[in-house]
């Protein structure tokens, strides 16, 4: 039986650190009792830094929207431009001629991520003919990254060439 006296030895010590480890895993601190803070008690702005962490916070005062709330707007105010009279239309066409639309192109978009963004923008109105336009001039690789400015209705080879050339 003490043929292997170093052996029993270590399992004895094995069992007597697991046992002192359980132990000390057992036995928790005691946490501190919590402390009740009225909320008239905080500050305003201190209360409003403090969850701003984790949630949006807005004044009583702002009026928030929902998605279904902001879409029926966006509809209504659509509808009131398409019901404007057509003495005031040819107006609103003279300022958008003058207009001048500005259009940031982002590094590494392709030739379709930028039609659909001049699309959206409203610099042309067809995607296929902007980019079999792009193709014959060799653009698809070229379109140079930053701001382009497109001052009233201009024709797809224009846009083109704006695209690639270098800006200042």
């Amino acid at each position: 039986m003490f043929k292997n006296r170093s052996y029993v030895v270590g399992i004895g010590t094995g069992i007597i650190v697991g046992a002192l480890l359980l132990q000390l895993m057992s036995v928790r601190v005691s946490a501190p009792a919590p402390t009740s803070v009225a909320i008239d008690d905080l500050d305003p702005q201190k209360l409003k830094e403090r969850t701003s962490k984790y949630y949006q916070v807005f004044d009583k005062d702002t009026v928030v929207y929902t998605q279904a709330e902001l879409d029926k707007k966006v509809k209504e105010e659509t509808d009131k431009r398409l019901a404007v009279k057509p003495q005031e239309q040819p107006k609103v066409k003279e300022a958008e001629a003058s207009s001048k639309t500005i259009v940031y192109v982002q590094p590494n978009l392709d030739a379709t991520a930028v039609s659909e963004l001049l699309f959206k923008a409203g610099v042309i109105s067809d995607r296929k003919a902007f980019a079999t336009e792009l193709e014959k001039q060799g653009g698809n690789y070229k379109i140079q990254v930053g701001f382009h400015v497109f001052e009233g209705p201009q024709d797809i080879q224009k846009v083109v060439l704006n695209l690639i050339t270098a800006q200042q």
